[in-house]
């Protein structure tokens, strides 16, 4: 098989690799065998010898082009000559990336900015999770390229089945970044133009944020006050109703004090909202005017950034206070009497039963170890043991100081189990915005006028995920809704402001309002 050097544009000099031409079913192909020429070459011509070191790259660059022309041969893929005309374009031999690579391959890929390492170990159980389920399915798989669309097709239909929508949405998001990223050039994508249904099996398993209700509202709001850092945001959350990235970054172009109103282009639809200023987050901005130039709350998008996360789990903390879960007196009371019986039936009489009942109720009672080591004469390793050995048996966190309490607090007063056994959350801080919903439209404000505030473009998508009163708040609803010839209830006189309100929106609703009405209009609802 012939190899040959190619000249340069000058037609002088030679390129510095071997190049080498093969036929398969009649067509001629022409590589770079990506070996270099070395030594000195025949003066006139190649068919001649050149030196030592120049016949040596020969014989290796006849050896690279024997091995090309059949492995070609004899797969005859199309896509093993693209992989050798892409590299004689480039220089650089194609990887081929195995499954079980792809986490620690994942880990190495250059970034803007360094991950976490809990992002990346996030990252490596998707992809080892993905791993199992292709091999599980189809053995034969071992590199990313042999993965099809009927193999993605199916991890995403078993991710629906168990999962979340938006986890559901990341993995799908990070296994397609990850193709994209790794597989050989020209390479088909099997996540490319798959897309992940965001129902994720709507009815089944699917839970509703539960709105708080008024009470629920100044328990956060007493219980945030002495937080200097949530406190305003959770004002402006709950008078807004406004997601959690837009409260963040909130900046003072959006406010119009004098006018009473935001106006907000949305980050996640892209619209643009009016909100009116209440009272409360009046307050608020008005104290925070001075700390930044631009932004209302530039400590929140500094902490967004660099905590995506980090806010909802201390809303979700604050919520387990306000809510009792996290008050150790009134949980420690009950896990008292549950936990001694508990440990009556678990162990037989004798001392050691009798020993860490003992040390159990000092404990919970709010007794510290060396409170207990004074009254039992116990030393501290015994009295720590009794304690875990009682947490196991109560099947309940009690010892202080620890994670798993706060944990199993925000679980009890945030999140509820899905029909297919999962946890779903349904009190967290997107709860503020299904709250600030439900109790606009429970108390009268037309679906238009919502549908402004929220930036939703159909009034469905306000109707069916975010209007979700309970029973009481709907039998109010209608109560002071409907006549009193079904209700039997006396309406009570309304006043004029309420009566030129509920005009003024029912012509902006209608879209017949002129700017003096609208203005009018964002007096009263401002005020």
């Amino acid at each position: 098989m012939p190899v040959k050097l190619k000249k340069q544009r000058d037609g002088k000099t030679y390129r510095p690799y071997w190049y080498g031409h093969f036929q398969i079913d009649g067509k001629t192909t022409v590589v770079n065998l990506n070996v270099k020429w070395r030594g000195t070459p025949p003066a006139d011509s190649l068919r001649d010898q050149g030196d030592a070191l120049f016949e040596r790259s020969r014989t290796q660059a006849e050896e690279a082009l024997k091995q090309i022309a059949g492995e070609s041969q004899t797969k005859g893929r199309a896509d093993h000559l693209t992989e050798r005309l892409i590299e004689s374009k480039t220089g650089r031999k194609l990887e081929y990336v195995r499954l079980d690579e792809l986490a620690e391959r994942w880990r190495k890929i250059g970034r803007s900015a360094p991950a976490t390492k809990q992002h990346l170990d996030n990252c490596a159980t998707v992809f080892n999770r993905f791993a199992d389920f292709v091999r599980e399915r189809n053995p034969q798989i071992e590199f990313l390229y042999e993965v099809s669309k009927d193999d993605a097709n199916a991890w995403v239909a078993k991710l629906q089945s168990d999962f979340a929508p938006k986890t559901v949405r990341d993995c799908f998001k990070l296994l397609r970044s990850a193709f994209a990223r790794m597989l050989p050039t020209g390479s088909e994508n099997p996540f490319v133009r798959l897309v992940p249904s965001r129902k994720g099996g709507e009815g089944v398993g699917t839970v509703h944020r539960k709105p708080f209700s008024p009470h629920e509202l100044e328990q956060l709001i007493a219980h945030a006050r002495s937080d200097e850092f949530l406190y305003p945001l959770l004002v402006c959350a709950m008078s807004t109703g406004m997601r959690r990235g837009d409260v963040c970054n909130l900046k003072w172009s959006d406010v119009d004090l004098q006018g009473g109103m935001l106006t907000v282009k949305t980050s996640k639809t892209g619209e643009t909202v009016e909100i009116p200023i209440f009272e409360s987050l009046r307050e608020v901005l008005l104290s925070r005017q001075g700390n930044d130039p631009v932004y209302v709350f530039p400590e929140a998008v500094r902490f967004l950034k660099k905590n995506p996360t980090g806010i909802s789990r201390r809303f979700k903390k604050l919520a387990a206070v306000a809510f009792g879960e996290l008050d150790d007196k009134a949980r420690y009371a009950v896990v008292a009497d549950e936990g001694t019986k508990a440990i009556c039936e678990a162990l037989p009489e004798g001392t050691r039963r009798e020993r860490i009942v003992d040390v159990f109720q000092r404990y919970v009672a709010g007794a510290s170890y060396g409170e207990i080591m004074a009254a039992t004469g116990l030393p501290k390793g015994t009295v720590a043991q009794y304690v875990r050995d009682a947490q196991i048996i109560v099947k309940t966190p009690v010892m202080r100081g620890r994670g798993k309490i706060v944990k199993e607090a925000i679980k009890q007063a945030t999140q509820v189990e899905r029909d297919n056994g999962r946890m779903a959350s349904v009190r967290d801080w997107h709860a503020l915005r299904a709250t600030w919903v439900t109790l606009a439209l429970s108390a009268g404000v037309p679906v238009e006028l919502v549908r402004r505030v929220t930036g939703h473009a159909t009034v469905e998508v306000v109707l069916k995920h975010y209007f979700r009163p309970d029973r009481e708040q709907f039998k109010a609803a209608l109560t002071g809704a409907l006549p009193e010839v079904l209700t039997g209830k006396v309406e009570s006189r309304k006043s004029k402001a309420e009566i030129e309100r509920a005009e003024l929106a029912g012509k902006v609703a209608e879209g017949t309002a002129t700017k003096k009405e609208m203005g009018r209009l964002r007096v009263l609802l401002g005020g």
